[in-house]
Parts: C-alpha cells; sequence; structure tokens
C-alpha cells in the first residue's frame, strides 16, 4: 500500500478515512496503537478477533444459546468413529476409508 500523508489536526487527530475501509475499520471500531522504530503502528482490534465477527452477531450467538441449551437436556449423540457420525450426517462415501 503506498504510503498517505495526513495532516495531524487540533487536539492531535488525524483521519483514517483515506486507509479504513481498505483494512475493515469502521465508526466506533477499536485500534491499537504501537510505538514502532520512530514512527506509529495502527491495527485494528476488538475484544473478540475481527476475522470471528460473523460468530458474535445475533444470528450466530442464537445457535450457540439454542446447542448449549440443547447439551443441558442431553439432546445429542456420541459416536465411536467419524464414519458413523458421517452415516448419520447422510455422507454416501462414509465407509470409503478415503481419510
Amino acid at each position: 500500500m503506498p504510503e498517505k500523508i495526513q495532516q495531524v489536526q487540533k487536539r492531535m487527530l488525524i483521519s483514517l478515512a483515506q486507509i479504513a475501509k481498505s483494512i475493515n475499520i469502521q465508526e466506533g471500531d477499536y485500534v491499537a496503537l504501537e510505538e514502532r522504530n520512530g514512527g506509529i503502528f495502527i491495527r485494528p482490534v476488538s475484544w473478540h478477533d475481527k476475522n470471528q465477527e460473523y460468530f458474535w452477531s445475533s444470528e450466530w450467538q442464537e445457535k450457540v444459546k439454542r446447542s448449549c441449551e440443547a447439551l443441558q437436556k442431553g439432546e445429542f449423540e456420541t459416536f465411536d468413529n467419524t464414519d458413523d457420525l458421517l452415516k448419520v450426517l447422510g455422507d454416501e462415501n462414509a465407509d470409503d476409508n478415503s481419510n
């Protein structure tokens, strides 16, 4: 990525608008600032990893909640091997020992 020149504004503010989209920074996100070799390194951070953002969506959290409830009720199966699991899931090639 080519170098971007940005003027420091009042109260030491700078705008990330020129590069925010390319590194997936949006208003309200957090960034870590690290001094490195006489410069500043900025990277997006969160209380969870940005590439796991989907997991924290309301849809996924509802799925996790239902899964936890099913576990607490004992609504699950166990398997002695992966072939048996794959058969239940409908994999026609479960017995070909290709793994």
